[in-house]
């Protein structure tokens, strides 16, 4: 790592991109090795109907703003729906799922704290997916690594 000691100045179109099956793309807009370990932070590119399964981090804080779209959340058993300019704040331990619930790819603004894991968990992900169909063993074991643990099916709003 890196320490930074200047400010990342970026513009919207601007950041490092990764693209996933279906559709789903991020752009990196700070990670821990830019950040000398404070956040990582990038926009997640949904397409309708898709969103991560239930998980949590039990060493991360996350931070969501909703910059395009609709989305079904579930938060601690809790189902809302939120849309543009949206925000919520998880506390690490809180299982949490969202889906895109508009007809419209959705945007939103995600940030972890500490830093420094997100970006290496979806690296990771990226190339087992690269690698074939895993199987959701195959894939908890990578989230495992990086303070992702899956408690739970997909929402299906």
């Amino acid at each position: 790592m890196i320490p930074s000691s200047l400010p990342i100045i970026l513009e919207a179109d601007q950041g490092e991109t990764t693209l996933f099956p279906e559709n789903v793309s991020q752009v990196w807009k700070a990670t821990g090795a830019t950040t000398n370990g404070a956040v990582d932070v990038w926009v997640e590119i949904v397409p309708p109907r898709l969103g991560p399964p239930e998980h949590l981090h039990a060493h991360h804080d996350e931070f969501f703003w909703v910059v395009k779209g609709t989305f079904l959340v579930n938060v601690a058993d809790r189902t809302v729906q939120v849309s543009e300019g949206a925000s919520l704040f998880l506390p690490r331990g809180i299982a949490h799922a969202f889906q895109n619930v508009g007809t419209d790819t959705g945007h939103l603004l995600i940030a972890t704290l500490p830093g420094g894991v997100m970006r290496a968990y979806f690296e990771e992900l990226l190339l087992l997916f690269l690698s074939g169909s895993p199987d959701q063993q195959a894939i908890s074991q990578v989230g495992a690594k990086y303070d992702v643990v899956f408690v739970g099916p997909a929402l299906d709003g």
